[in-house]
């Protein structure tokens, strides 16, 4: 197989793949944040909040910012729409008309094929006037088919190596975009939580130190009769 048809279909698949991919995130980002904020809705009207004024601030707190966030959240997924999906979209087309001007390309060649046939059928009769007729007729229609199937695969040949060559000048900015879109979405997030979440801003546990104190405590509580081994 032509390298160039090879790359063309490496293409297509990565192209697939991406678009699939990207929807897949833009669903992620609206789920986690639905999801986050059940839970923490969920939280601020349990009675574990209710009877604990510094918890049940603590969830507050975090229910306002995953609100607010979530409007970070909507300018992500609408950044990866438009850079994104729908540049994908728009150039999985171009892999429709490609396999339809191959398409072309091959039936030209075999009513080629039928026609050096039929020519060499009619060289082979006697060589009669009407014959001579047909194969004059047949060998031009030969010549005509032959003339329209180098023109297609002219064109395949010389514009094939231009979509290949084309495509990192259009996903390079689509893919630079996201990228640039998710480390802005962090910053404001960052910063949203500063403001929002004030308990928080004296906690400097590490995750060791933090899980050691958790093992403490269940171990405490593990050891309450009630609860005692099964």
């Amino acid at each position: 197989m032509d390298q160039n048809l090879i790359s063309c279909k490496g293409l297509e698949n990565t192209t697939k793949k991406l678009l699939k991919d990207a929807k897949k995130y833009e669903d992620c980002i609206l789920e986690s944040s639905r999801s986050e904020k059940k839970m923490t809705s969920d939280l601020s009207n349990s009675m574990l909040c209710q009877e604990e004024e510094k918890l049940r601030q603590l969830v507050e707190e975090w229910h306002s910012y995953v609100s607010q966030v979530n409007a970070f959240d909507e300018d992500l997924v609408l950044v990866t729409r438009r850079t994104v999906v729908e540049p994908m979209k728009k150039f999985q087309g171009v892999f429709s008309a490609t396999r339809s001007a191959l398409r072309k390309r091959d039936q030209a060649m075999q009513d080629c094929v039928k026609a050096s046939q039929k020519v060499q059928k009619l060289q082979e009769k006697e060589k009669t006037g009407p014959n001579i007729v047909k194969l004059e007729a047949a060998r031009q229609n030969l010549a005509n088919l032959e003339e329209d199937f180098r023109e297609q695969d002219r064109l395949l040949k010389s514009e094939l190596p231009l979509l290949n060559e084309g495509r990192i000048e259009y996903f390079q900015p689509c893919l630079e975009s996201l990228i640039k879109a998710q480390v802005e979405h962090s910053g404001n997030s960052v910063n949203l939580f500063a403001d929002t979440i004030p308990s928080l801003k004296n906690f400097d546990s590490s995750e060791v130190i933090l899980r050691q104190q958790q093992n403490q405590r269940f171990s405490q509580i593990h050891a309450l009769s009630i609860v005692g081994e099964n």
